[in-house]
């Protein structure tokens, strides 16, 4: 009896090389239930799905790497390689990565490719196979990549995180700049109007196109050291938390929106966006999310209401010698004709005629009476009130003149 040709030897002549002229591996044998198999990933640690999806569904726009890793398969039996030998590889579960074929080192052919519905990969002449697993959705977990052969299988998990920052960045946060020494987004006072008479019924709209208020901002993160080449490209969701506060691209904020996603760049700093106010004010939360980190507290800002009239009442026309009175009634109202909070200077066109009991106050919001304003009439004649915003000169709201008349 002649001795069996070795299975590799076999194989050899079923096999040939996997080279065909339309370019499609070559049916090779099933690897044996004794056979083995080596499984190496390329990338140590997790890939990252993405967070953007054209209309077919593929990933659009720069990615954030690493989202896929090469695979590489070493086939043997009895201690040989297994040249020819083959075996079935998929993912659990399936939407999870893509398999896509990779050539070999030496002949530059595929080695693994999917056919009639499955993926298989054939080894070659030293044992080995290679394919590339791929992220190409927004799916993230722990994948596992099975490669199956008779009855048998070997396990390979890769783990996929969501587009952004890995928890092991540090000092996320939000830089706003613009908000001066009170911290906070102060009103312009341009759309202020004087009035000494009834509120209109109509102020204009909240939203000023080409005076609303706005204020720089971008987000920056320290990679891990591990992997300081993750930062580049993640995503980072910033979200507004107050309907009277919004997000934008241009300083203008014509073009704004609740949601905004802005990409790090190498160094872990977005490009510049813009936070947008109305002018109704308020506090201003927002949300800013990465992948798995999330800033918290979340950034806030406050926001003084834009004043949008300024009325100064006279309570009474004509008023006795030396006879002290609460002679004005002072009011500052925004867009929504609310009473609000508004700190004001005064003073007297003539205050040898009317002598103010205070230089500057805080006009009273809506919840408490209008503010009025005491005055003592120390010599006759006609003089009025003028009320400004605090330290600035303009606009100069006057009251209606007021004589004071000698006592009968």
């Amino acid at each position: 009896m002649q001795p069996q040709a070795p299975r590799a030897l076999v194989a050899a002549a079923l096999f040939a090389l996997p080279i065909a002229a339309h370019g499609c591996i070559q049916r090779g044998y099933p690897l044996a239930p004794g056979g083995q198999v080596d499984v190496r990933v390329d990338v140590a640690g997790a890939l990252f799905a993405t967070d953007t999806l054209d209309e077919k569904g593929k990933p659009s726009g720069p990615r954030q790497a690493p989202h896929e890793t090469g695979v590489s398969l070493f086939l043997t039996e009895g201690g040989a390689p297994a040249f020819g030998g083959y075996v079935s590889v998929r993912v659990e579960p399936r939407e999870a990565l893509v398999l896509r074929p990779a050539a070999d080192e030496d002949t530059e052919e595929p080695t693994c490719e999917a056919s009639e519905g499955s993926f298989r990969c054939i080894a070659s002449r030293e044992g080995f196979a290679r394919f590339v697993a791929a992220s190409e959705s927004d799916w993230s977990g722990t994948a596992t990549i099975i490669i199956s052969w008779a009855d048998r299988v070997e396990e390979q998990t890769i783990d996929v995180l969501p587009a952004g920052l890995p928890d092991k960045a540090t000092n996320f946060t939000m830089i706003i700049g613009g908000l001066g020494e009170a911290d906070k987004v102060l009103p312009t006072f341009l759309a202020l109007q004087c009035s000494v008479g009834p509120v209109p019924d109509d102020l204009g709209s909240k939203w000023r196109p080409g005076q609303i208020r706005s204020r720089e901002a971008y987000v920056r993160a320290t990679p891990p050291t591990a992997t300081p080449t993750v930062v580049e490209n993640a995503p980072v969701i910033v979200e507004s938390l107050f309907s009277e506060a919004a997000l934008s691209e241009k300083a203008d904020c014509a073009d704004r929106r609740t949601r905004l996603r802005v990409l790090l760049g190498a160094t872990g700093e977005s490009e510049k966006f813009f936070l947008c106010f109305s002018d109704i004010g308020g506090k201003a939360p927002f949300a800013v999310t990465s992948g798995e980190k999330l800033i918290e507290p979340s950034p806030e800002v406050d926001v003084d209401p834009e004043p949008r009239l300024l009325r100064v009442r006279t309570v009474q026309s004509v008023v006795e010698l030396y006879q002290p009175t609460d002679l004005f009634e002072v009011s500052a109202f925004n867009v929504n004709r609310v009473r609000i909070a508004m700190p004001v200077d005064l003073r007297s066109d003539d205050d040898q005629i009317l002598q103010l009991g205070q230089a500057s106050m805080t006009l009273s919001a809506e919840e408490d009476f209008a503010s009025l304003v005491g005055v003592y009439p120390s010599s006759t004649g006609t003089a009025r009130l003028h009320v400004s915003p605090r330290l600035l000169s303009m606009p100069d709201c006057v009251s209606d003149p007021v004589t004071v008349v000698e006592t009968p």
